[in-house]
């Protein structure tokens, strides 16, 4: 029972730290959305790069490298779940590249595409949001239907990821091995 309370602790600070960084990244956004007409491309790139590094970075959460596994082989409850974050990722992802090309094409032709790269970005970030939310149902759903003996291997795959994101060259083992 304690290694599920700490798998699921681990999980709610991941999410609570990936709100927060987020939430920086938007408001930046946000300002740049606001201020567009005296900001250069550069300015734009930037910002665009960070919300890519931000979609990079939830790919390697624990949420989508365990939880998401683990839900797909335990449950056919989390389905609906499951395919709308897939879904909403892609979307990110699409929209990520469409921005980026706009962005292209508005530094090479000076074509005036602000609008469509403003529009652009606030359904990107529309869609992180909206992935984060249905995130932390996911959460909520991995905590009661993913069994107490289940729990142990995820808080083990958990330290394996810590591990990997501290740059250890071996992965962590438990006393037991």
């Amino acid at each position: 029972m304690l290694t599920a309370t700490y798998s699921i602790i681990a999980l709610k600070i991941e999410q609570r730290r990936a709100r927060w960084t987020f939430t920086s990244i938007q408001r930046h956004i946000s300002y740049g959305i606001r201020h567009l007409k005296t900001a250069g491309g550069v300015d734009l790139e930037a910002l665009l790069n960070r919300l890519t590094q931000f979609e990079q970075y939830c790919h390697r959460r624990k949420v989508e490298v365990v939880i998401i596994p683990t839900l797909r082989k335990l449950t056919r409850e989390a389905d609906a779940l499951l395919d709308e974050l897939e879904q909403l990722s892609k979307t990110s992802v699409d929209l990520l590249c469409s921005v980026r090309e706009k962005l292209q094409q508005w530094l090479r032709s000076g074509a005036s595409l602000v609008d469509d790269i403003c529009v652009t970005l606030e359904q990107c970030c529309a869609s992180f949001y909206r992935r984060l939310l249905r995130e932390e149902e996911l959460v909520e759903l991995a905590e009661r239907v993913i069994p107490a003996e289940a729990w142990f291997g995820i808080a083990k795959c958990f330290l394996y990821e810590d591990g990997r994101a501290l740059g250890l060259k071996e992965p962590v083992h438990d006393d037991e091995e």
